[in-house]
């Protein structure tokens, strides 16, 4: 994994999964009301158990209930694929499915289904259905990425065995580069370390047979030269070898089905077949789909990015779910984990040639350092369209999202744009509660009233309103939040709460499409498909939309 991959993997650490979203699912799930942890932990559910009954009879509803149990939806959202690319957002468009718990599945096999968000930027929650394995769009998941109870399998999975990780010591120190040449002994890291040292100088096959898989190197033919892959391709998959065995045997064997596809990339795919003590593997040309095959799911074959994330120091297991710790350092006391981000509190800023300091202070972000006259005389030359600088160019940049700011101030921001994006509502407003500025814009000129889609509105938006900002602000791109409510997914109740506190649905962003426009065409992009009973949330928004216009 690349260094950039790697800090954006610690951000997600640090704030995709907070601690109050973990204890609330904790306790909800222990007090046996599953619906109460999916609420606490951002999933919105459409499961009827009394319809899985009729559908699929009582021992699935009882199965399913079981599994519900014991779902914990922080520890799955622990685990889901990010976007990367410097977000720490979840992947978009992807449905994955909760494997049932079960030694043997078949097409009609209900299952619980989880859908990630349709947009990066948008609303952070997921979806809970039920469907059967033959109408399931996406991979497995195990049960040790999503319940609770299984959770202990993960050190297993992750290449473990009873006395170490791979790539670490017993202790959780990582293994010197050098060491994993000298690894002895069959156990799982110890072969994995000693495939990552062969991959390290280029030893694809003999890589691949150290972690119990028989590659067949032969590339793959294509017709176009764009879709060609190559060795260095091949090697350059950041692919957990060691765990790949096991899982295609696993998945294999619960599908009844003579092999595995894994889809590394858009152009490079692996067909994975159980052959006694080995797994034959070969890559896939372009005309063999093998749709009838199950397919590996992204967690299950990618190094695990809190392996790495340890290997290189930059979390410890303090920093892990507490599921996630309990497997796979069972024996390290709990610790306190690293701070979120950079505490909220007077920043320096050079102005005048010398050092000041600005605060965000009973919600406003105010020069400590200036007289009043002072800032008079800067607010009035900044109105009449002169040039500010210093702390009052930082008070700029804090509500137009254009103007530079200060190293410390930018931290501050991205601490609180972090803490948004994942839904943390409560951090919020202890910020707003301790002075923060609540007139701050994001790099996009986003205000606060934009990024409702992703925190509780209900809560937010009086108190938003209340402390001046305008319902039909505008960003860099001439967007008011009805048009981002609208356009990035927010919910049928968040468009009438703008709407009914006096948004605009007239009102135009810079390519002249109105909000109104917005919604006939926009939206279909992103809910559901275009026609049937689950349309319902943007019909549900067009209805109120067209009322106001």
């Amino acid at each position: 994994m690349s260094d950039a991959e790697l800090t954006v993997w610690q951000r997600v650490r640090r704030y995709a999964v907070p601690t109050r979203m973990i204890d609330e699912c904790t306790d909800r799930r222990l007090a046996g009301d599953w619906r109460g942890a999916c609420a606490a932990g951002r999933v919105d559910t459409d499961v009827d158990l009394a319809e899985v009954a009729r559908t699929h009879g009582t021992a699935a509803e009882e199965r399913i209930v079981a599994e519900l149990a014991g779902f914990a939806p922080d520890l799955l959202r622990w685990h889901l694929p990010r976007a990367l690319g410097g977000r720490t957002s979840l992947a978009t468009g992807l449905t994955f499915t909760l494997a049932p718990r079960l030694d043997v599945v078949g097409q009609d096999t209900p299952a619980l289904q989880v859908e990630l968000p349709k947009t990066v930027d948008g609303s952070q929650r997921l979806r809970l259905t039920v469907a059967p394995l033959g109408k399931a769009p996406g991979p497995e998941l195990p049960g040790y990425l999503w319940h609770a109870t299984e959770s202990a399998g993960l050190r297993q999975a992750y290449g473990g065995d009873a006395h170490r990780l791979p790539f670490l010591t017993p202790d959780g120190a990582p293994v010197p580069l050098a060491g994993f040449t000298a690894a002895t002994g069959d156990g799982a890291p110890a072969r994995a370390e000693r495939s990552a040292a062969l991959l390290a100088t280029e030893q694809l096959v003999e890589a691949w047979r150290e972690a119990g898989l028989e590659l067949d190197e032969t590339l793959p033919a294509f017709r176009y030269s764009h879709y060609k892959v190559s060795r260095e391709q091949v090697l350059g998959q950041r692919l957990h070898l060691v765990a790949l065995a096991p899982a295609v045997r696993r998945l294999a064997s619960r599908h009844a089905a003579e092999g595995v596809v894994l889809n590394a990339d858009w152009r490079l795919r692996f067909l994975f077949t159980p052959d006694g003590d080995t797994v034959r593997v070969r890559m896939l040309g372009e005309n063999e789909r093998r749709g009838d095959l199950p397919v590996l799911a992204e967690p299950l074959y990618l190094v695990p990015p809190d392996l790495e994330l340890l290997y290189r120091g930059l979390i410890s297991p303090a920093d892990l779910h507490p599921l996630v710790r309990a497997a796979l350092f069972p024996d390290a006391p709990g610790g306190v984990p690293t701070a979120r981000g950079p505490a909220f509190g007077p920043v320096r800023v050079r102005c005048r040639g010398q050092w000041h300091r600005i605060d965000n202070a009973g919600g406003r972000l105010v020069p400590l350092d200036h007289t009043p006259d002072e800032v008079r005389r800067e607010h009035a030359l900044r109105a009449l369209g002169g040039k500010v600088a210093g702390c009052f160019a930082a008070q700029q940049g804090w509500t137009d999202g254009s103007t530079r700011l200060p190293r410390a101030l930018r931290d501050q921001r991205r601490e609180l744009m972090q803490t948004i994006l994942h839904g943390d509502t409560q951090a919020v407003l202890a910020m707003l509660d301790a002075g923060l500025d609540p007139h701050v814009r994001d790099g996009r000129g986003s205000t606060l009233l934009h990024l409702l889609r992703c925190l509780d509105h209900e809560v937010l938006l009086p108190r938003l309103l209340a402390a001046g900002l305008p319902i039909d602000a505008r960003d860099h791109r001439r967007r008011t939040p009805l048009h981002v409510a609208v356009g990035w997914v927010g919910t049928p109740a968040l468009v009438l709460a703008l709407l009914e506190a006096g948004a605009d649905p007239r009102a135009e962003d810079d390519n002249g499409t109105s909000v109104t426009d917005l919604v006939e065409y926009k939206g279909f992009e992103y809910y559901e498909e275009e026609s049937g009973d689950k349309h319902a949330d943007l019909k549900l928004i067009s209805q109120y939309i067209q009322e106001r216009s």
